[in-house]
C-alpha cells in the first residue's frame, strides 16, 4: 500500500532529524494541532505541522491550523510547518525542496504559498540535518 505523502515526509524525518524522538500525533479532539511533536534531546519540545506540495505553490493549511499557529507563535512556542514543495515542471528528486517556516507564519504561507520566504530551505537530497536541528532548538 502506497503511503501518503506527509507520512513519507514524517518518516523521513524521524529517520534523519539528529538527537530528537518524534511522535505522530493523530488528534480528533484538538483540531489544528501539528502532525509532530519533537522532543530534541537536551533542549526543548517542538511541534510542526508537515505539509506537501506537490502541484503549484498553495499551502493547504485549515483555519484551524493557522489559528494553532498562530495563537502559539505569536507568543514564542516552538511551532513550526515544514513543506516538502515539489516546483512545477519539477523531474529530480534534488528539484524538490524542504521549506522550514514558523507558525507565526502560517497567515502569510496560506495566502501567499511557497513563494514567502521561509526560516531555512534545503534540496531534499541534501537537507542539513544538524542545522534544521540548531534551528528548531534556538528559534
Amino acid at each position: 500500500m502506497a503511503r501518503k505523502p506527509e507520512s513519507a515526509l514524517h518518516k523521513k524525518l524521524k529517520d534523519n532529524l539528529p538527537n530528537s524522538l518524534i511522535t505522530r500525533l493523530e488528534n480528533r479532539v484538538g483540531v489544528g494541532m501539528p502532525d509532530c511533536l519533537v522532543a530534541l534531546i537536551k533542549a526543548r519540545f517542538v511541534m510542526i505541522e508537515l505539509k506537501v506540495v506537490e502541484r503549484g505553490k498553495k499551502v493547504r493549511l485549515s483555519p484551524h491550523q493557522i489559528s494553532f499557529n498562530l495563537k502559539h507563535g505569536m507568543i514564542g512556542m516552538p511551532v513550526w510547518i515544514l513543506v516538502q514543495h515539489h516546483p512545477k515542471g519539477t523531474t529530480k528528486r534534488s528539484e524538490i525542496r524542504l521549506l522550514l517556516y514558523h507558525g507565526k507564519q502560517a497567515q502569510e504561507l496560506f495566502e501567499q504559498g511557497t513563494d514567502l520566504l521561509p526560516v531555512e530551505s534545503w534540496a531534499l537530497d541534501a537537507v542539513d540535518w544538524k542545522h534544521m536541528h540548531h534551528i528548531l532548538s534556538t528559534h
